[in-house]
């Protein structure tokens, strides 16, 4: 299977889990990988399934592209976090359904 190029401003997704937040439309988002980690929360718009809780993915954009990961900005309210590295293998295209 060929590898994806991410390319910057490209929307992708991230793996994430997921919990209730303080306001109906929103969620608690915590993303954690082999590079960084990232909490905060976002509309319930940012992630693929919707979910109130348990496993999700949440739509990023890559920022930059790097030899050996990528930079992706989630846009949510994070107190102490800013933009995610990821391995490409961490991230899926956000079109595409995963099987």
């Amino acid at each position: 299977m060929v590898q994806h190029k991410f390319r910057p401003g490209e929307v992708v997704g991230l793996p994430c889990e997921v919990r209730g937040g303080p306001f109906p439309n929103e969620r608690r988002v915590y993303i954690k990988n082999d590079l960084s980690e990232w909490f905060g929360f976002v509309n319930t718009s940012e992630l693929r399934y919707k979910k109130t809780e348990g496993k999700d993915e949440v739509r990023g954009v890559v920022v930059t592209v790097k030899p050996d990961h990528v930079v992706v900005g989630v846009r949510g309210q994070s107190p102490a976090s800013g933009a995610i590295q990821a391995k490409p293998s961490q991230i899926t295209e956000y079109g595409a359904q995963q099987a």
